[in-house]
C-alpha cells in the first residue's frame, strides 16, 4: 500500500477535500453525497473546495452536477481511485467482487495529507479543520509570532 504522503494530486493544487465514493447509483452512497451537500456551503464559505471522485462515466455524474448545483466538483477517474488504493475484491457465495471503499482525504499543495476511512459528520468535521488549519497556516503563525498590538495583524 502507498503512503498517502507519497501519492501526488497534480490537478488539484488549493487546499481541498478528497472523496472516493463508489457509484452514485447506490443507496449507501447517496447516503454519503447527503452528508456532502449538507456540509457544502460551510466549505464553500472558507473556500476549500469538494472533490468526489466515482468510478461512473462522466456523463451520468453531469446529471447530478446539473441538478445539486452545489460547490461540490464530480470527478469521473477509476486509475486515481486505484492509484488511492480504495478498491479491495470480496468473495460472496464463492464469487468474486470488486467494492470500492469510501475514503476522505485533505490535499494541500498537491499532496495527500490526512485520509479517513469513514465518513460520517464527525470525520467530516475532523476533515475540515484540517484543511482550516493548512490553509491557514501562515495566517496561523503570523498571529503566533506577533507582538499583541491588533492593527500589525491586518
Amino acid at each position: 500500500m502507498n503512503k498517502i504522503e507519497k501519492i501526488q494530486i497534480p490537478n488539484i493544487k488549493d487546499t481541498s477535500l478528497l472523496v472516493v465514493l463508489d457509484s452514485i447509483e447506490l443507496e449507501k452512497t447517496l447516503g454519503y453525497h447527503d452528508l456532502f451537500l449538507l456540509w457544502s456551503p460551510t466549505f464553500q464559505k472558507a473556500g476549500i473546495p469538494v472533490y468526489i471522485v466515482f468510478p461512473d462515466e462522466s456523463k451520468q455524474l453531469k446529471e447530478y452536477c446539473r441538478y445539486y448545483n452545489t460547490y461540490i466538483h464530480y470527478v469521473s477517474d477509476l486509475e486515481l481511485i486505484k492509484r488511492l488504493d480504495c478498491i479491495q475484491e470480496k468473495i460472496v457465495f464463492g464469487k468474486k467482487y470488486s467494492v470500492i471503499l469510501s475514503k476522505m482525504y485533505v490535499v494541500h499543495n498537491g499532496y495527500l495529507l490526512e485520509e479517513q476511512k469513514r465518513i460520517n459528520n464527525k470525520t467530516i468535521k475532523k476533515l475540515y479543520i484540517k484543511a482550516l488549519e493548512l490553509k491557514f497556516e501562515n495566517f496561523i503563525k503570523k498571529i503566533k509570532n506577533s507582538v499583541d498590538i491588533p492593527n500589525i495583524l491586518w
